[in-house]
């Protein structure tokens, strides 16, 4: 398991998920309580930023805090509804120095 990426180097990624089409919406359901626990203790940790969903597109968006893309995975991995969407990870910008005081504040 990763640890939590130091604020000052931790990059930001923005990951793009859609829900695959062969997706089991009962089970999904079922484990949305879980999703957002996880959603919680992940953004406690520094490791998730923003999310959005757009149901229309059935899409998220979720910024997560790490050193890499492996890291990104790996947080990825934690989700219960992972395994239900295709993700595309992007790099952003580094930090500029308001944002790296920022996190560090936080």
């Amino acid at each position: 398991m990763s640890t939590n990426p130091d604020p000052a180097s931790a990059q930001t990624f923005m990951v793009v998920a859609t829900l695959r089409d062969d997706t089991d919406m009962a089970e999904f359901a079922a484990l949305r309580d879980d999703e957002h626990k996880q959603l919680e203790v992940l953004r406690s940790d520094r490791k998730i930023g923003a999310h959005y969903v757009s149901p229309a597109r059935r899409a998220t968006f979720i910024e997560v805090i790490a050193a890499d893309e492996k890291q990104v995975t790996e947080t990825l991995a934690t989700l219960p509804f992972a395994r239900f969407f295709d993700a595309d990870v992007y790099p952003t910008t580094p930090p500029d120095a308001a944002e790296v005081a920022h996190r560090t504040r936080s």
